[in-house]
């Protein structure tokens, strides 16, 4: 099956959960593990179907750079503990969007260039808006339960390191550089929310994107 057509499969299901509230769709992953990408394109997907869609992301809600670096630029425990601000993350958007919830909701606390707390526009939801969000750590024990729909991006770490390294050379300065930031910070970060929190045991999906043009899908 093409990839198209697995996302499409996706959407079909998202949209047939058919709650009487907003539906909260989480997509995790390792980083580079292409889950930007595939939220991108099931929202797109779903936008495509006639849905209501809202694409965000946790890291729209960053800690400030006093508090992510804390523990060193280069601290795997520092990303895995201090990059984002979860309680901004679930009392901001996921919570509104949940059972009995306000519906009023934001979809980021912090301009990451700037490095600033924002106040952006409140939203208001409808019932049959779908929410599509990525993050490398959403499935955390006190954010799983905020989801109504999970997926986990599954990418070999030398892969996801590639594509990575790729993507930042620019940004570090070289491949070399990114790579070495990739296996001390961001791959040893995932290696600890794989090793704590076990997300491919609890999605609804795995989504295997080794091969870009033809992934493949566990059901579980």
């Amino acid at each position: 099956m093409s990839r198209h057509e697995l996302i499409s499969d996706l959407a079909d299901r998202i949209t047939n959960l058919n709650l009487d509230r907003p539906v909260r769709v989480g997509v995790s992953g390792i980083t580079a593990s292409g889950k930007t990408t595939l939220a991108n394109e099931i929202a797109e997907v779903l936008h495509s179907k006639g849905q209501k869609v809202e694409r965000t992301s946790i890291d729209n809600f960053h800690n400030s750079k006093a508090i992510r670096y804390k523990q060193g630029k280069e601290s795997a425990i520092g990303y895995y503990e201090d990059a984002h601000d979860y309680e901004a993350f679930k009392q901001k958007l996921l919570i509104p969007l949940g059972s009995n919830g306000s519906l009023h909701y934001e979809t980021s606390s912090l301009d990451l260039d700037k490095d600033v707390y924002v106040k952006p526009d409140v939203k208001v939801a409808t019932k049959g808006l779908i929410c599509v969000i990525d993050g490398t750590f959403l499935f955390k024990k006190e954010l799983r339960n905020h989801f109504d729909f999970k997926i986990f991006v599954d990418t070999d770490f030398e892969i996801a390191r590639r594509r990575g390294s790729k993507r930042e050379e620019q940004a570090f300065g070289s491949i070399s550089k990114a790579e070495e930031m990739f296996i001390k910070r961001y791959h040893a970060a995932s290696k600890l929310y794989l090793k704590q929190e076990s997300p491919q045991q609890i999605v609804d999906v795995i989504f295997n994107n080794n091969d870009l043009d033809y992934p493949t899908i566990i059901w579980k």
